[in-house]
C-alpha cells in the first residue's frame, strides 16, 4: 500500500507544479508577442507594464477549480477508506490465505484509481477507489461470517465430543483469525477433549460401583480441564444426590442399630444427622419418637435435679441452663417453664443490684435514683430470697438511704461566670451560692465572654469544702 501513498503524493506534486505554481508567477508580453517572465529591475523606473490578459496561461474558472478540488478530496477519502480496510484484512484476517483472488482484484481497482488520480481524472479515481473499498468491505463481512460459522460449528463438535470434526472447523477458523480470543479458547477446549472423554467414562464407572466421592472427584477434574463441558453440571448434581441418599441410608441403619442396643444418645445423634439431610424423613422422625418414649423421663429427671441443686446454691445461670435443656426436650413441661422464668428473673435482678453499687456516684441523677429504687422494690418481691440476694438487697437499701438525703454544698465564683450544673441546670452568675444536692457525681461548667470555658467534676458528700468555679484564662485577641 506504500505504492498507493507514493502515487497519491506524486499526484499532489504534479498538481502543485502545473496548477498552483503558475498562479504565483506573473507572465509578461515580449516585443514579438511571446509571453516571458519579467526580469527583476528590467522595467524602467516609474513605468508599469501590466500583462495582457490574452497572454496569461489558461486557467479553469473558479467554480470549475472548486469542483475539481472537491473531487480530488473525495478521491483521497475513498483511497483512505480502501487503505483502512486493507490493513484490517491483511493484519487481522490474513486475507491472502482464504480470498487471495478477490483481494487481488480489489487491489487492481485501486491501482486503476491511482492512475486516474495521477492524470487528474478524479471522477474515475473516485469510482475505482470506491469499488475497491466496497470490495474489501465485502471481503471483511465474508471473513467475519466464515469465521463465526466455523467457530460455532467447532464448538458444537466439541460439545458433541467429536475431536476430528472439531479440529476441521477450528482449522477453517484459524485461516481467518488465528489470534482471536474465542478461537484460542475453543482450541484449548479441543486440546483437552480426549482426556475429558476418558474421564467421563471413568466417572460413569465409579457411579455404577457406588463410589460417589470418587465420581465427584473425577467430575471436578473434568471441570478443571473444561468448565464448559455440556452435561457436567447435571452429572455432578446426580452424583451428589446419590451420595446424599447413600449417607442418609447409612445413618438410618446405624441409628436403629444403636436404638436396639440401648445406646440412646448415639441413636439420637444418628437420627438427627439424618434429618439434617432430609428434614421430613419419616424413619428418622420415628426413631426419635422411640428414643423420646424410652429416655425422655429419665433425662428430664436428671436435668431437674441439676436445676434444683443450682437454685439452692443461687447459681441462677446454671439453673437456667438446666431448665433450657429440659425445654429443648419438651417445650410443654410446666415446671421447667416456671423454673426458667424464675432463674432468669433472679439472675437479672442480682446483676441490677450489683450495678447500683458499682455506679453509686450516678445516683445524683433523679432519674437513675428512681430506677434504683424500682430495682430494689422488685428485688424484695422475689421468691425464694437466698442469702446472696438478701445481702444484695440490704447493701442496696443502705446505699440508697445514704444517697436519699441532700447535703449542703457551697459554690463560689466571680459574679461574672455563667455556671451550669449537671442534673440541675443553669445556675447563672454569682459570687457564692448555697445548694442542697443529693450525694453523687456532678459536672460544673463555667463560661464567660472572652475567656476559656472551665469544666470540673465534683463528688458531693457530707462535710465537703466549698467549690470554686470561675473562668480565669483570657483568650488572646
Amino acid at each position: 500500500m506504500f505504492v498507493y501513498l507514493f502515487l497519491a503524493g506524486a499526484g499532489l506534486l504534479v498538481f502543485a507544479l502545473f496548477v498552483l505554481a503558475p498562479r504565483f508567477v506573473e507572465p509578461v508580453l515580449t516585443g514579438d508577442g511571446a509571453v516571458d517572465t519579467p526580469i527583476p529591475g528590467s522595467t524602467p523606473a516609474g513605468e508599469t507594464r501590466p500583462p495582457s490578459a490574452a497572454a496569461r496561461p489558461a486557467e479553469p474558472p473558479p467554480f470549475e477549480a472548486l469542483r475539481r478540488e472537491q473531487a480530488r478530496t473525495e478521491a483521497q477519502d475513498e483511497l483512505a477508506r480502501f487503505v483502512e480496510r486493507e490493513i484490517e484484512l491483511r493484519e487481522a484476517m490474513q486475507v491472502e490465505t482464504w480470498a487471495a483472488e478477490a483481494y487481488e482484484a480489489a487491489k487492481n481497482l485501486a491501482h486503476a484509481g491511482d492512475e486516474s488520480f495521477v492524470d487528474e481524472r478524479y471522477t474515475a479515481a473516485i469510482d475505482n477507489y470506491r469499488r475497491a473499498a466496497d470490495a474489501l468491505e465485502a471481503l471483511i463481512a465474508q471473513g467475519h461470517g466464515r469465521f463465526e460459522t466455523a467457530l460455532a460449528n467447532a464448538l458444537k463438535k466439541i460439545d458433541a465430543r467429536d475431536v476430528e470434526a472439531a479440529e476441521g472447523w477450528l482449522a477453517d477458523a484459524r485461516l481467518i483469525k488465528p489470534a482471536h480470543p474465542d478461537l484460542i479458547g475453543a482450541e484449548a477446549r479441543a486440546g483437552s477433549l480426549p482426556e475429558v472423554v476418558t474421564l467421563f467414562r471413568d466417572a460413569h464407572n465409579r457411579e455404577l460401583s457406588g463410589e460417589w466421592d470418587d465420581a465427584l472427584a473425577t467430575y471436578a477434574r473434568i471441570r478443571s480441564l473444561d468448565p464448559a463441558t455440556p452435561g457436567l453440571d447435571q452429572a455432578m448434581s446426580r452424583a451428589r444426590q446419590q451420595r446424599t441418599a447413600q449417607r442418609l441410608q447409612s445413618l438410618l441403619s446405624a441409628g436403629f442399630a444403636q436404638l436396639a442396643g440401648g445406646e440412646l444418645r448415639q441413636a439420637e445423634s444418628s437420627f438427627r444427622n439424618a434429618l439434617s439431610i432430609d428434614p421430613d424423613n419419616g424413619a428418622a422422625l420415628g426413631g426419635l419418637q422411640q428414643i423420646a418414649e424410652q429416655g425422655l423421663v429419665r433425662r428430664v429427671e436428671n436435668l431437674r435435679r441439676q436445676a434444683e441443686k443450682a437454685e439452692s446454691g443461687e447459681d441462677w445461670p446454671a439453673a437456667a441452663q438446666a431448665y433450657e435443656a429440659i425445654l429443648a426436650l419438651d417445650g410443654n413441661i410446666q415446671f421447667a417453664r416456671g423454673g426458667i422464668t424464675r432463674a432468669r428473673l433472679q439472675r437479672e435482678t442480682l446483676a441490677a443490684l450489683r450495678d447500683i453499687a458499682a455506679r453509686a456516684e450516678a445516683l445524683s441523677s433523679d432519674r437513675l435514683y428512681a430506677r434504683a429504687l424500682d430495682t430494689l422494690a422488685r428485688a424484695r418481691e422475689l421468691d425464694p430470697r437466698g442469702p446472696v440476694l438478701a445481702r444484695q438487697i440490704d447493701d442496696a437499701d443502705a446505699l440508697l438511704s445514704r444517697y436519699a438525703n441532700p447535703v449542703p454544698v457551697i459554690l463560689k465564683s466571680d459574679n461574672a461566670t455563667n455556671v451550669m450544673l449537671s442534673n440541675v441546670g443553669p445556675l447563672g452568675k454569682f459570687a457564692e451560692l448555697r445548694l442542697n444536692l443529693r450525694p453523687g457525681a456532678y459536672t460544673l461548667i463555667g463560661s464567660r465572654d472572652g475567656c476559656r470555658d472551665v469544666r470540673a467534676t465534683i463528688t458531693v458528700h457530707t462535710g465537703m469544702a466549698p467549690v470554686d468555679i470561675r473562668c480565669r484564662e483570657v483568650l488572646a485577641r
